[in-house]
């Protein structure tokens, strides 16, 4: 370990020089992307299921069987963008991450792995903040089509506390690190100088 990452437990402590504006903007980038990106078997499968071209992301208007398949496939199409992209195109970078010059990488510096992104991504930004990703929206969508329990509301409230919270903590802290980053153990720095 280099002398500017010593620290407790081998976690850097250095402050980071990825500014807030170029993290934001990275993200929107890949908010949007990855929507879209999840809502092809949305497209697909309501059009042929309800035979209209009237497209709703709500599970509850296709039958529960169509309704928990779509669910879960726009889930993997969401999760899908990031493993891609991050493990086989660009190497820890989604769109948004290099127009940003922006790298996501594990804590002790090597690129991120299917179990890490599989926490950051899965574990972390869709289930523990939830409310930071659309593909959250779709996992809570299919938890209330099996119970009937309106279960969007309070969890619209909570995880938007969370979602704070992390954000909170990704301005404020000097490594830059959100919750789902404390999760998969994974830090975003700069690939300006790489780039030059």
């Amino acid at each position: 370990m280099s002398k500017n990452q010593n620290g407790k437990f081998g976690v850097q402590l250095k402050k980071v020089n990825v500014n807030n504006f170029s993290r934001i903007v990275a993200y929107i980038i890949d908010w949007y992307v990855a929507t879209m990106v999840s809502s092809i078997p949305i497209v697909i499968i309501t059009s042929i299921v309800n035979h209209t071209t009237v497209i709703t992301q709500e599970l509850n208007k296709l039958p529960l069987m169509w309704g928990v398949i779509t669910g879960i496939l726009a889930i993997i199409f969401y999760l899908g963008y990031y493993f891609v992209l991050e493990l086989k195109v660009y190497k820890g970078q989604t769109f948004g991450k290099r127009i940003m010059k922006l790298k996501v990488v594990k804590d002790d510096g090597n690129d991120v792995d299917f179990k890490s992104i599989l926490l950051r991504e899965g574990l972390g930004v869709m289930i523990i903040e939830g409310y930071l990703a659309n593909s959250s929206s779709y996992l809570r969508q299919i938890i209330q089509l099996f119970t009937d329990v309106n279960i969007m509301d309070i969890s619209v409230y909570l995880f938007g506390i969370i979602s704070a919270i992390s954000i909170l903590m990704g301005v404020a802290s000097p490594s830059r690190k959100m919750i789902h980053d404390h999760i998969a153990k994974t830090h975003i720095i700069s690939t300006k100088e790489e780039q030059v």
